[in-house]
């Protein structure tokens, strides 16, 4: 899948991850990408723009992900541009 996105942390509005103004969209698996993303993802038609909520127990658990400032009670949210599929 490629995609242009934005992730922000619900909370703070923190952006956390994003491929717009990172020279150029992103493309990976959804196998390859937190669940509840994934999720949001599956079933989307090229050309859509989507809005993922993702509630902690579907981005990074219990842990966290520490290196991106995501803890382990943080909603996530992501705004995508699905650009292409495989």
């Amino acid at each position: 899948m490629t995609v242009q996105y934005a992730g922000v942390v619900w909370a703070t509005g923190t952006v956390f991850d994003q491929s717009w103004g990172k020279g150029g969209p992103a493309t990976f698996a959804t196998a390859n990408v937190v669940p509840g993303f994934a999720q949001g993802l599956i079933g989307q038609t090229v050309g859509s723009q989507v809005v993922i909520v993702i509630p902690p127990a579907l981005g990074y658990g219990s842990t966290g992900n520490t290196t991106a400032g995501i803890s382990a009670t943080d909603t996530l949210v992501f705004v995508v541009d699905i650009l292409a599929t495989a």
